[in-house]
């Protein structure tokens, strides 16, 4: 009898299924491929640079644990320059010329959002990113994007629950122009309404090169008692605390996660004096510093001190470099268990594994085992910055939204 490739192929999966094996066997790759866009210039480069280091760190250290099911990674890292569209055409190009990538990294919300509709068939990819934007929390509509944290509405909750729990009664959301500033204000004007707070003022400022007396003119003239800072990185949110400061006004400010990076504060303690003690706000994550860091910060710490002598990264992972590093372990984590179970890394096997994380310990990131629900993990604390200290100290437990 003559047996041709339709025959062979047939019989093959009728014994695979016997034997309780894959019915098509594929030859594993040299690699799998994780690409990145960073804001390597523009005006969040402090950070994308900062980020670059680790995303090298996090490729050797997940190599020297066996990769993936054993096949090793590979990252790789463009520049966007925070453009949305340059992003867009980075992801574009790594599916052209990257037939092995299985996880992307962005680096906007604007992005993010920017990408969502192209998130289909062959074209789609597991992917996280530096945004905790509210509307990626939506596993129906963006079942392959996902969040390392609470969402920025999630965030504003904390916030606003802290301030009405502390007595306050009047709250100033002051916030970038941007889809990243943006984002929570219309559901935090909600959530203060229903905790009997007046939001007094809604300004929104440039991302870089705000015009500083004039906004704090308006919330001098709004008599709020708390301002809530957001959409901001290295810039602008230290400036509006000081010209408050000058001004005289007794505000308590708090900031989102992109605010509470501690290099940042220590810097401007050191240029400007203590006009952020007292400052406080959302944090994922341990700090670096912290004295329970856990073994993940702690291999971190060996290989930075090894590979980075010499840089700011030599003994410190600023907040931006963690939030990267554990967007791409989550990741890591779900490609793992579908390897584990013998299937195609595809978006689809990625997306399911990773809504089955349950009560994970992260190993250092957080306090507490936590869980992946509707593509985001929504546990953080409140911590809060002494300028005598020069840290910030955590205020509150750790919680879950």
């Amino acid at each position: 009898m003559r047996l041709n490739r339709r025959h062979f192929l047939a019989g093959s999966a009728a014994a695979s299924a016997t034997l309780g094996m894959p019915a098509i066997l594929r030859a594993q790759p040299s690699e799998y491929v994780i690409a990145s866009s960073l804001p390597l210039t523009g005006p969040f480069a402090t950070a994308g640079q900062m980020v670059a280091p680790a995303l090298r760190m996090f490729e050797a250290l997940v190599n020297e644990d066996g990769g993936i099911g054993g096949v090793p990674i590979r990252v790789t890292a463009e520049d966007s320059g925070y453009v949305p569209a340059n992003a867009l055409a980075n992801y574009q190009r790594a599916l052209a010329t990257e037939p092995n990538l299985v996880m992307y990294f962005g680096d906007s919300t604007g992005f993010m959002k920017l990408v969502a509709p192209e998130l289909r068939g062959a074209s789609a990819r597991l992917m996280g990113s530096t945004s905790f934007a509210s509307e990626l929390a939506d596993p129906v509509n963006n079942p392959y994007q996902y969040l390392p944290g609470p969402s920025y509405e999630d965030q504003f909750d904390i916030l606003l629950q802290q301030i009405a729990d502390e007595g306050g009664s009047s709250v100033a959301f002051i916030f970038s122009n941007t889809e990243f500033g943006r984002d929570p204000i219309a559901h935090g004007r909600a959530r203060a309404e229903e905790l009997g707070l007046r939001v007094v003022l809604e300004e929104a400022t440039r991302e870089q090169g705000a015009d500083i007396p004039t906004h704090v003119t308006q919330l001098a003239q709004s008599g709020a008692e708390f301002c809530i800072l957001q959409g901001y990185v290295t810039g602008v949110w230290p400036q509006l605390i000081g010209g408050a400061r000058q001004f005289g006004l007794p505000t308590r400010f708090m900031g989102t996660f992109w605010g509470m990076e501690n290099a940042i504060a220590d810097r401007v303690t050191a240029e400007a004096g203590p006009i952020l003690d007292g400052y406080a706000g959302v944090m994922p994550y341990k700090y670096f510093y912290d004295p329970e860091r856990g073994p993940v910060y702690e291999r971190y710490a060996a290989f930075q001190k090894a590979a980075f002598a010499g840089t700011p990264l030599e003994n410190y992972m600023p907040t931006w470099g963690l939030q990267a590093l554990f967007s791409l372990t989550i990741g890591i984590e779900a490609l793992r268990k579908v390897a584990e179970k013998g299937l195609e890394l595809t978006a689809d096997n990625a997306a399911e594994a990773l809504a089955d994380i349950r009560d994970w310990d992260t190993g250092g990131f957080f306090g507490v085992p936590v869980s992946m629900v509707n593509n985001k993990i929504g546990t953080g604390r409140v911590y809060q910055y002494g300028a005598e200290t020069r840290l910030f100290t955590p205020t509150s437990d750790w919680f879950t939204v």
